[in-house]
């Protein structure tokens, strides 16, 4: 923790959150300190907090072969329209594998990098829509509630 009190560069602070991928350094309130490898991997099977879809990990949702990762399905349209498949390190995975996200950005507040309360399993693909973007937690609810408004509003008409 020493080497995050000071400001980085985000290719920096990805770099360290690569290389402490596979260390026990978050401090899980009932697991005791595990990894961030280990604490993705307890959110498999669980819905996504934003799409609910069911969130995938392990071997079979990635692979080193864009070709293999077409043929497996991997390929979706994202918000903007444009077919993508998501890969990182070389490796092609499931758009609903799971990520962890830093609900403050880590590149903004490094020393919450590795800190429970900072982080939440999210799919990639929310996770990619998210981005930086520290508000997005507000507006999917406001998007949330609206929709469940025009949807109550469809169902029972006003007085």
């Amino acid at each position: 923790m020493k080497r995050l009190n000071q400001l980085y560069t985000g290719k920096k602070v990805q770099e360290i959150w690569n290389d402490f991928q596979n260390h026990p350094i978050i401090n899980h309130p009932t697991e005791g300190n595990i990894s961030p490898n280990k604490y993705r991997a307890m959110g498999k099977g669980k819905p996504c907090p934003y799409c609910g879809k069911k969130m995938a990990h392990g071997q079979s949702y990635q692979t080193n072969s864009k070709q293999e990762a077409l043929k497996l399905g991997f390929e979706y349209v994202n918000k903007k329209g444009v077919k993508t498949i998501n890969n990182a390190g070389g490796k092609f995975f499931h758009q609903h594998y799971i990520t962890l996200d830093h609900k403050i950005n880590k590149a903004r507040c490094p020393q919450k990098m590795f800190d429970f309360h900072n982080l939440q399993y999210m799919c990639w693909e929310c996770n990619q829509l998210k981005g930086d973007n520290n508000a997005f937690d507000l507006q999917h609810t406001r998007d949330y509630l609206d929709a469940l408004v025009n949807e109550a509003l469809s169902r029972y008409h006003l007085l």
